[in-house]
């Protein structure tokens, strides 16, 4: 096994100013806020990739946590995407499913896992939910939409809102060919008021409901939003019938 190379955080003092900011001085499994001891981690394990989007800053305890496994690498990059949600203009609240009008439910106690239980149609539906942060009206213009099968073998913070958060539109979306990407333009936009939630759904259709039937249709799907035709928002990984990623190591989120 190759040894990894260390190397040093370039201007490591402005960095580490810039990742104590992005917790709020607080570590985020823990809520520690001892932040003069905090250690900055590198959440893919190579110690020589010092992007600011591979860094997270965690107190002692919780990094020798990550050390030993105890806290795994995807709790990790969802705690730094869920950072990055609160700063970005459009900020991610959650993706569920339309259950009532399709085979689907959640997996109970894995985030973003869904499964094919009931006998409805075998098309996702997925309700997906944001809010506008911007001082400004903003268009949701395009999704763009990117699939991975996985191996047949493997087994697979909110904000309160003041009333029924219910879907503006549903889009259809057909489901691309492994490994491909697909930028769906819409002829319907969706219009957002400044600092309004807002909800829409989504519902992944192939040429044959097959596609979907478990156990042997297992995929990871990555969405990304694009608003004003300005700015695209990437939102954390679903599952499809599978607990896990068998990825994990290697995975990331491709722009």
């Amino acid at each position: 096994m190759s040894k990894k190379i260390r190397k040093s955080i370039p201007q490591k003092n402005k960095v580490r100013a810039e990742l104590q900011k992005e917790i709020s001085s607080a570590c985020p499994f823990c809520d520690s806020q001892d932040v003069g001891h905090f250690e900055i981690h590198h959440i893919d394990e190579n110690p020589s990739n010092n992007l600011i989007e591979n860094l997270l800053l965690l107190c002692p305890t919780c990094h020798s946590k990550v050390t030993k496994g105890d806290i795994i690498t995807s709790q990790v990059k969802e705690a730094k995407n869920r950072l990055k949600n609160k700063t970005e203009k459009i900020r991610f609240i959650s993706v569920n499913v339309d259950s009532e009008n399709c085979s689907w439910l959640p997996i109970e106690g894995v985030s973003n896992a869904f499964e094919a239980v009931k006998m409805k149609s075998l098309f996702p539906i997925f309700n997906f939910s944001f809010i506008n942060q911007t001082k400004q009206t903003v268009l949701l213009t395009n999704i763009i939409t990117r699939v991975k099968r996985l191996p047949i073998g493997l087994a697979g913070p909110d904000i309160p809102l003041p009333n029924i958060l219910r879907p503006l539109i549903k889009y259809k979306i057909k489901l691309p060919d492994d490994a491909d990407k697909t930028n769906t333009v819409l002829t319907e936009e969706i219009e957002i008021p400044q600092g309004r939630a807002f909800k829409f759904q989504v519902e992944l259709y192939s040429d044959s409901m097959e596609r979907f039937k478990p156990p042997f249709n297992k995929y990871v799907l990555f969405f990304e939003f694009r608003f004003n035709d300005d700015f695209n928002i990437l939102i954390p990984k679903i599952l499809l019938n599978s607990k896990e990623d068998y990825d994990q190591l290697t995975y990331r989120i491709l722009g």
